[in-house]
């Protein structure tokens, strides 16, 4: 290239798009529900009825533990009550008959508040009695550990054989899968930013309203493809790390969010609006300010300083310093200063090289 030819840039005008604000976070996945899962009763540990990790559903049963014992109690206890009724229906007799020899004066006060105290006392032992069987047959029941909530197991705590302390010995414990929280914290300064859109009507609050939409992407994801909504947002900003902790619930049937997970957390800030873009590429930075070339009518290089705002793609929004009709450098801009003519070349498409003419037969 002769040294009087100018540099060649290749230009576009920047593009008009609907586009809306969007803040993200980063945060991390917890379950919905956790169980840790224990004993109600002692005894000596029989049966493992699961598979470690594998998901379970409510009610399943997931331990057993010898009942025997439990089952002696309960005889014991229904042999009592036996006792109890038939002395109930005794006194109840013995009552019928005070009763009678009371009406014809034929018995003493005395034999008559007897009988009906021994009926009483007899009634209040079968009520006891009662309750001790009840309480065996739950305490049999409890030697059958059933899973409260459908969910993944860890792995078992302990095995086969070895004593289990009631309400004490932990066994396993249970996280659900479907749906999944994300937890996340909002710094003050977008936290006020989103109450001045919910206060002009450009957002909704996610206090009065259960459908206030987040998307989130895990670490080897892009583009938030994992849609869900506000859950809860807490009741006050943390004074030590200024921001408030805000809750949103995903839906997962393909299990793909895990609890614990690291995310990221896409939330829209107001309506959409037109917004202009440029490709990233023409963005250069200078100790910490944003600027792109322009081509002026005179093919002359103008530097501009601008403010960015959200990516789209391959694109960035540009929030001010553009306007329609800017030629904007996007190849080329290390070869170019400010005030320096240029060369407008078009970008030739991937794969669009001249290819060497084919040689004709004669």
């Amino acid at each position: 290239m002769p040294a009087s030819e100018p540099p060649a840039v290749v230009i576009i005008e920047p593009t008009e798009k609907e586009l809306a604000d969007f803040a993200e976070f980063t945060g991390r996945t917890d379950a919905v529900e956790s169980v840790e899962i224990r004993a109600r009763v002692s005894g000596y540990l029989k049966k493992i009825n699961f598979r470690p990790g594998k998901e379970v559903k409510e009610g399943d049963l997931l331990f057993e533990i010898d009942p025997r014992p439990y089952d002696a109690e309960l005889e014991r206890a229904e042999g009592t009550l036996a006792t109890a009724l038939a002395s109930a229906k005794q006194a109840s007799a013995e009552m019928l008959r005070a009763e009678n020899l009371h009406e014809k004066k034929i018995s003493t006060q005395a034999d008559y508040d007897k009988a009906v105290a021994d009926l009483a006392h007899a009634e209040a032992s079968v009520q006891s009695t009662k309750a001790n069987v009840t309480k065996a047959k739950l305490d049999q029941e409890f030697t059958r550990v059933i899973a409260p909530i459908s969910g993944r197991t860890s792995r078992e705590l302990i095995t086969e054989g070895n004593l289990v302390s009631a309400d004490s010995t932990a066994l396993t414990t249970i996280v659900s899968s479907d749906p999944i929280y994300a937890y996340f914290d909002v710094d003050e300064r977008t936290l006020l930013d989103i109450q001045k859109l919910i206060r002009e009507k450009k957002l909704a609050s996610a206090r009065e309203r259960d459908d206030v939409e987040i998307r989130l992407e895990l670490a080897n994801e892009t583009g938030f493809p994992h849609v869900g909504v506000i859950d809860l947002v807490d009741n006050r900003v943390d004074a030590g790390t200024g921001t408030i902790q805000i809750r949103g619930r995903f839906p997962n049937p393909d299990r793909l969010l895990t609890p614990g997970l690291f995310v990221r957390v896409q939330f829209q800030m107001g309506l959409p609006s037109s917004r202009l873009l440029i490709p990233e590429r023409a963005l250069a930075q200078q100790q910490g300010q944003r600027y792109v070339y322009l081509v002026n009518d005179e093919n002359k290089i103008v530097k501009r300083d601008v403010t960015v705002g959200r990516r789209d793609g391959l694109m960035r929004v540009i929030e001010t310093g553009l306007e329609h009709g800017d030629r904007v450098v996007v190849k080329g801009q290390q070869r170019v200063r400010a005030g320096m003519t240029v060369r407008i070349e078009t970008e030739k498409p991937p794969g669009d090289e001249a290819k060497p003419a084919e040689k004709k037969s004669h």
